[in-house]
């Protein structure tokens, strides 16, 4: 009897021990996750939007609905529904963004996106548009936008020639420049998606394309 009694009391033991090992292990699990996701930064979980992924970004000047198309150091890039152009937001000036409900789960996966692309800062992206004299619109952080042509991007900032939206940097169209710093704008945009030119869906991103004809 009492040895029948012993191995019942040892195997239940067992049991509890083996159960009690699973639960730690999964406290663990969870805790690694918290931990991970702790640690996941707004451009991660962009990162993880694939190519083509639709979400609807906030900032002060308007709500944005667009495709995304690139994802670089702390800028994103894509199409608008409503507009022609190519938008180019910086990460740190949204207030909200929106991923659409089969996409929302899948960005907790966050990723690093093309190495190239996470090199290429939101000034890279201006210089980019000045060397090749674009036209284009600034969304600003406290509300408003500007227009005209980025005739030169420093490290931190744009010096912008004004002009009208469909103008362009000629004599008398120019009312002046305007040196606006990074941190000031929310979003640039250009007239039209080819404009974007190297950085337009379908090119290799850090490539000289020459701008086509809209």
């Amino acid at each position: 009897m009492f040895p029948e009694r012993w191995d019942a009391f040892f195997e239940d033991l067992e049991q509890q021990f083996a159960a009690g090992r699973e639960i730690s292990h999964d406290g663990l699990a969870s805790e690694q996750e918290r931990v991970r996701i702790a640690g996941l930064t707004l451009r991660d979980r962009l990162c993880a939007v694939r190519t083509g992924g639709r979400i609807v970004i906030g900032a002060a000047s308007g709500t944005h609905r667009m495709r995304v198309d690139a994802v670089g150091a702390d800028w994103i890039a894509g199409t608008e529904e409503d507009h022609p152009g190519f938008l180019v937001a910086r990460i740190d000036a949204l207030d909200s963004v929106q991923f659409a409900g089969e996409e929302r789960e899948t960005t907790l996966a966050g990723g690093g996106g093309d190495p190239l692309e996470r090199r290429m800062t939101f000034g890279f992206v201006l210089r980019a548009l000045a060397r090749r004299r674009v036209a284009i619109s600034l969304g600003l952080v406290r509300a408003g936008q500007v227009a005209g042509t980025p005739m030169l991007a420093g490290a931190d900032h744009v010096d912008l020639a004004l002009h009208d939206a469909g103008g362009a940097p000629r004599g008398s169209e120019v009312r002046g420049v305007q040196t606006i710093p990074f941190r000031a704008i929310e979003w640039a945009r250009t007239r039209a998606r080819s404009d974007a030119g190297a950085f337009s869906p379908g090119s290799r991103l850090g490539t000289v394309i020459p701008r086509t004809t809209r």
